[in-house]
């Protein structure tokens, strides 16, 4: 089926983690690295019954007790992407991320940040199993939730995940969330995307996603800076992102939406926005031109 032409309740893409199936059970990729453990396995598919019956439930995220190879994970993996977001990432993101108490040496517990988020901008955290369904996800981000994961990837290969995993969810998607521009802008592609009726809508509001919200630039005292979670939480993607080998453009949202992306690799193009107060305009001035009504 071509992308553009794809059924409002069948969203055009075939990225599997931008429209995953729901399974009420854990299915990893055969080319995951924790396939072959059984300890790791064993693990997921508890978080998985955990983590699915709190949000099945609207109980908010579980009090998790991590274990010792998770917290090993955490350890490696964290301050050597702190060391990165303070040389490369967003002064708003670096300043929510300490506000959060984000700790290096210890797994934060997604129940406590979620209160700190309805404090502020009125967000809260919502426990995902994996990766949710296109329209179920962004239902949840257009009640003002948004979902996390609360497992961590494989220790073979510390620094990769073939989905999203707590290092992803938490240390990319959750601090921006403090802001009250990028709260409201989230909820308002939520609305959008869950009452679209036309397929090419639901493309673009996914590529303006993707190029923001995933995969976004800011610019700060004349240099871009990163602010999208799947940059935010990858050790090479950090520096990739603003080197020579990938093209910077101004984000102009007709020609954003008009372009294609792959998630199976490094990101050759990318966006940059000045402000998150513009990228909230943006996205109000698009929806509007779609027709539809996200009041």
């Amino acid at each position: 089926m071509d992308q553009a032409t794809a059924p409002a309740d069948q969203p055009a893409s075939n990225d599997i983690y931008a429209n995953p199936p729901d399974p009420d059970v854990l299915e990893l990729e055969p080319i995951h690295p924790g396939i072959g453990d059984a300890a790791y396995v064993a693990r997921r598919h508890e978080l998985f019954a955990l983590c699915r019956q709190y949000r099945l439930g609207s109980l908010g995220p579980p009090i998790v007790d991590y274990n010792a190879e998770e917290e090993r994970i955490w350890r490696e993996v964290s301050p050597k992407l702190d060391e990165l977001h303070v040389r490369h990432a967003s002064r708003i993101y670096l300043d929510a991320k300490r506000e959060l108490g984000i700790s290096e040496v210890a797994i934060p517990q997604l129940r406590h940040l979620s209160g700190h988020l309805t404090g502020r901008t009125g967000m809260h955290l919502v426990p995902a199993e994996g990766p949710i369904a296109y329209r179920i996800f962004y239902a949840y981000i257009a009640d003002g939730g948004f979902p996390c994961t609360q497992f961590i990837r494989h220790g073979s290969k510390p620094e990769y995940t073939p989905e999203p995993d707590m290092i992803h969810d938490c240390l990319g998607h959750v601090p921006p969330l403090l802001n009250d521009d990028y709260a409201a802008l989230l909820r308002m592609i939520g609305r959008a995307a869950v009452r679209a009726r036309s397929g090419d809508h639901v493309l673009a509001l996914k590529r303006l996603s993707w190029f923001s919200i995933e995969f976004g630039l800011i610019e700060e005292a004349d240099e871009a800076r990163v602010f999208g979670a799947g940059i935010l939480s990858s050790m090479s993607e950090i520096p990739y992102s603003l080197s020579p080998g990938v093209e910077r453009r101004p984000f102009v949202t007709d020609e954003v939406i008009e372009t294609d992306y792959d998630w199976t690799k490094m990101q050759e193009l990318l966006f940059v926005i000045p402000s998150f107060g513009f990228l909230r305009q943006e996205v109000e001035r698009l929806v509007q031109r779609m027709g539809i009504d996200v009041s």
